[in-house]
């Protein structure tokens, strides 16, 4: 492959003027072809090492900062993994992957961003109401794969040997965890566009909670798992704030518990938080509603607890197998920001792992 031919096809990054920089080419999947001597230098590695490796090896959140990089046509700044060393990077896209151009700005202030605040928020608005706006094109087709694979499996198509009875059910199940996926990116949009505006009414807390539990049923029948749901002593079971939002809140707690425990107690208890946690989350007096949401066999690391509620932290870490798990748990901050409330979690070896919510029961913002 010509790499000089491909560099010289750019026009938004002049090669020549760029020897100072760092230059990289890698292909769509981020695996690097070419460097230049700069960017082993700027990279602090060797040149065969960066060839034999992926640019998300050594940049953070790579191939998102690439694509954001290229759609909107401007410059990004780039962190290395695991160091404080930020570069600016340019990025153009050509038919055999992108070109990158990185400039050292560790001499300038790295939290300056490549774009005003207003409009990456813009930025971020467009890209979420796009998301939503192709819903039912993502959605459309999965619902149908999991309906003809669920139709097959009933013998709707015919006899099927046991192999193929074996692939149907994978399909089946695949579809529908990519089905569920899908919702939850779209649900996790939704609440960042702060689509959903409060509607403020009284309602019964307790009834709202217990319904929430029977919902749920299907997910922990069958598991050896223990129900608390409480309310505070002299506390009054009806509160004013949006039902529908708690519920929501409530219902993406308990499917992030009970898709990851088979035993033990999950707890809710309703009550008022006292006047010490009120200060130590620097939350003004007031009337609050605190619910806490916990289990005892919810095992998390620190490392867990650290983007516990960021999915964009972790899509390029060892912990993405949790990505699912963070989305759903940023979806419930939105939430319980749209409130005007504040969530944290608590986790402890060999003790409970919990999950604090606080409401305002006006419409006072913390």
């Amino acid at each position: 492959m010509d790499f000089k031919k491909i560099l010289f096809k750019t026009k938004s990054i002049d090669v020549e003027k760029a020897l100072p920089d760092g230059v990289i080419f890698c292909e769509k999947n981020g695996k690097i072809q070419w460097v230049n001597d700069k960017s082993a230098e700027l990279f602090e590695t060797s040149k065969m090492h960066l060839m034999t490796s992926n640019i998300s090896d050594f940049i953070e959140n790579a191939l998102n900062l690439i694509t954001n990089a290229v759609m909107y046509d401007k410059p990004v700044i780039t962190k290395l993994v695991n160091t404080e060393t930020y570069f600016d990077m340019s990025v153009k896209s050509i038919e055999e992957g992108y070109v990158l151009d990185f400039r050292d700005v560790n001499n300038e202030k790295p939290t300056t961003p490549a774009v005003s605040e207003k409009k990456s928020q813009e930025i971020n608005r467009d890209k979420n109401n796009f998301i939503m706006k192709l819903a039912n094109d993502f959605k459309a087709p999965l619902q149908s794969i999991v309906g003809f694979s669920q139709a097959m499996a009933d013998g709707l198509g015919g006899d099927m040997s046991e192999q193929q009875e074996k692939y149907i059910r994978i399909i089946k199940k695949n579809s529908a965890d990519l089905m569920y996926f899908t919702d939850k990116l779209v649900e996790l949009s939704r609440t960042e566009s702060m689509c959903d505006k409060p509607e403020y009414k009284t309602f019964d807390i307790m009834n709202l909670i217990n319904s929430v539990v029977r919902f749920n049923e299907q997910l922990y029948i069958g598991k050896e798992l223990r129900w608390n749901v409480t309310l505070e002593e002299n506390m009054k079971n009806t509160i004013v704030s949006d039902d529908k939002i708690m519920k929501n809140i409530l219902q993406n707690l308990l499917e992030v518990i009970l898709k990851s425990v088979d035993m033990g107690e999950i707890g809710i208890h309703v009550g008022t938080p006292k006047e010490e946690i009120l200060k130590e989350k620097g939350i003004p007096e007031g009337s609050y509603m605190m619910i806490t949401v916990l289990s005892s066999s919810l095992l998390l690391s620190e490392s867990d607890l650290e983007s516990m509620f960021d999915p964009y932290m972790i899509i390029d870490s060892p912990n993405r197998k949790n990505l699912l798990r963070a989305m759903t748990l940023a979806t419930v901050k939105n939430l319980v920001s749209t409130l005007n409330g504040t969530i944290w979690v608590e986790s402890r070896i060999l003790k409970n792992t919990n999950f604090y919510i606080i409401i305002p029961l006006t419409k006072k913002v913390l």
